[in-house]
């Protein structure tokens, strides 16, 4: 065969599914219409299982099953097909000793590799003791897979683009790290080899899973073990790997972000199989450093790029046979709206909850752009931005913004009662709060009288609070940050129960801390603006949209004297600037029991942000204290 070469330009998208049903309208040269003789169908039925990926049932159709489904399973497995679809072109019938052939065209999606491969070859069919069966050779796959021939699917990565602060730092730095893989055939003590890697200093390898791996991979390929940081290496894992053959070291630089900014940046790790089968890990290979969370994994392919990738066929002797070539382009960075300080700051702060869990979030309220997010602990759920709480009192914010719409007025009266009855449920206030004597709405707001506002009910409509949550401060809408989010749920009410319960953050209503965030930041701003993680990139984001003026001035004024004289006022006591606050704690139960999650809302100089602490006393007690060491530190 003739030396087969073709660039590929990194820049073409890769169409991945596989074809299930296989075009087989060709036609014999020796006459006959459409209709297939027997050795025809046996050879399309063949192409149609290989193409299923039913290696089994292509195999059993040949004159050598076994050997024919070793080769197929290995042709697979060394270019690292992802899908085929095979075309049948002419059939050609039998000839004296000269076997029947279906010629067929073969476009193969690849892992790594942009674009279809694509070639032609053939299917020889012959009769054996009265049976017509695929005659097998390994050139079947492709005229050059002669046996002894293998595929290879080389590839060298781009060094991963950088995941940029609002000032075009990188958020992750590049650490030296080892890459530690496995040689299978160099390796002469296996069992001593996976012994030593059981060591918990290699990060709890799953060594079963590593020798199956192992053993399904070609003698001569690495396999991947784990990537460990250089310090770490060379003081703990090193001493364990000495004297071990089939052990290759690489030296690399891996961006690792702190663990407090992972919820956020995300992680890379290796490239497995279950994770190269996800759709944006086309262009990914086995063993590369893709990412598995986060901003990482949402950017993959603009972060990682196109590698230089060559899939061949090298036969036994004489040259490689070129199938495609990729010339690689570098990653591109991804530019988020975090401020390093503020970051750093809400990292600190939130630590304030102790062993509680709990989530800060810090907007630019004239953009909407998210300045800090953390959570503590600092791995696991991104509460901050995915969390799904009651939102409580803080969600009065909403209701106020109702009412005022309906043409209420802050100096309005609204009683603040012990407890009020709807339809048979009691729903009472906060511990600790007192009936307030001739209570206007504004006292209800700045103690956060729960019955006051109840009391105001037969003002809105059961889908008020849902269209003004959604209309004036976009909760319930969808939103692209650039991260994965929770934008809420206001459902409209379904009974006077259930709409009770809305108007003050219980009930049905969802929010995350990111959410309130937003409505802090669309009252001190008077204008909603989606929030944003990402810069660059650019996202589509929901329009900006004003709150009416009479409406964001007086709910602008009625946080503020929370801030000043109501039950944010210990908290927030000395804090320079212009201050807006509205606490809540809210209910929920679990395992029987009824609990509390604490929560402030607040800005100051067009920073808003919102503090939640899981199993919070209360929000003045639980949140106020974060949120008051945050503004503290902040200019």
């Amino acid at each position: 065969m003739g030396r087969q070469r073709r660039r590929i330009p990194s820049a073409v998208p890769v169409a991945l599914s596989v074809v299930v049903a296989v075009a087989l309208s060709g036609c014999s040269d020796s006459g006959g219409g459409d209709k297939k003789d027997e050795s025809q169908q046996t050879a399309s039925d063949f192409l149609a299982a290989w193409q299923a990926g039913d290696t089994a049932k292509a195999s059993g159709l040949t004159d050598d099953p076994t050997k024919a489904k070793a080769g197929l399973d290995a042709a697979a497995a060394q270019i690292q097909l992802r899908g085929a679809e095979y075309t049948a072109k002419g059939y050609t019938k039998a000839d004296g000793d000269k076997p029947g052939s279906l010629a067929y065209h073969s476009k193969i999606t690849v892992q790594g590799i942009p674009t279809p491969v694509e070639f032609d070859s053939a299917v020889p069919v012959l009769k054996r003791d009265g049976k017509t069966l695929v005659h097998w050779q390994s050139t079947i796959v492709h005229p050059a897979y002669v046996d002894g021939a293998k595929f290879t699917n080389s590839r060298k990565s781009f060094d991963r683009a950088s995941i940029l602060d609002r000032n075009g730092q990188p958020l992750v730095g590049a650490q030296p790290v080892v890459v530690i893989e496995i040689w299978p055939s160099k390796m002469t003590n296996p069992d001593a080899v996976y012994a030593a890697l059981r060591d918990p200093v290699f990060g709890g390898v799953d060594v079963d899973k590593l020798k199956a791996r192992v053993a399904a991979s070609p003698p001569d390929n690495a396999v991947s073990v784990v990537t460990l940081r250089k310090a770490v290496f060379e003081s703990q894992a090193q001493p364990k790997l000495r004297n071990l053959s089939g052990i290759k070291l690489t030296d690399s630089t891996r961006q690792i972000a702190a663990d407090a900014g992972q919820q956020l940046i995300g992680t890379v790790g290796e490239a497995t199989k279950e994770i190269l089968a996800k759709k944006g890990y086309e262009n990914a290979g086995p063993g590369d450093q893709v990412g598995t969370s986060g901003l990482q994994a949402r950017y993959q392919s603009t972060l990682a790029g196109v590698a230089n990738a060559k899939v061949t066929i090298k036969p036994p002797t004489g040259n490689e046979v070129v199938l495609a070539e990729v010339q690689g382009k570098q990653g591109t960075p991804v530019k988020t709206t975090i401020d390093p300080k503020m970051q750093s700051q809400a990292e600190k702060s939130v630590k304030i909850s102790n062993d509680k869990n709990a989530a800060i979030v810090a907007l630019d309220a004239t953009t909407g752009e998210i300045l800090a997010a953390a959570n503590n602990p600092p791995n696991g759920s991104n509460r901050a931005f995915e969390g799904q709480y009651a939102p409580g009192s803080t969600f009065k914010t909403v209701t106020s913004a109702a009412l005022l719409q309906a043409g209420m007025k802050i100096g309005d009266p609204a009683e603040c009662s012990e407890t009020l009855v709807v339809n048979g449920q009691t729903f009472k206030n906060y511990d600790g709060l007192k009936p307030i004597a001739n209570a206007t709405f504004q006292q209800d707001f700045m103690q956060s009288c729960n019955t006051g506002f109840i009391s105001q009910r037969d003002k809105l409509k059961d889908d008020t609070l849902n269209k003004t949550a959604s209309d004036l401060f976009g909760i319930g809408q969808q939103w692209d940050v650039g991260a994965s989010t929770f934008d809420g749920s206001v459902p409209p009410a379904n009974s006077p129960n259930d709409k009770a319960a809305s108007m003050i953050g219980q009930g049905r209503v969802v929010a995350s801390p990111l959410v309130m965030a937003s409505v802090a930041a669309s009252v001190d701003s008077g204008t909603f603006n989606q929030p944003i993680l990402v810069s660059d990139p650019a996202l589509k984001r929901l329009p900006s949209k004003g709150l009416p003026p009479e409406v964001a001035n007086q709910l602008k004024s009625l946080m503020q004297s929370v801030a000043t004289g109501g039950t944010a006022a210990p908290s927030l006591a000395g804090i320079p600037g212009t201050v807006g606050a509205k606490t809540g704690t809210a209910e929920f139960s679990e395992n029987g029991q009824t609990l509390t999650n604490g929560w402030m809302i607040a800005f100051k100089n067009n920073i808003a942000i919102a503090v939640l602490v899981e199993h919070g006393e209360s929000g003045g007690k639980a949140a106020g204290p974060i949120v008051a060491d945050f503004f503290r530190n902040i200019p």
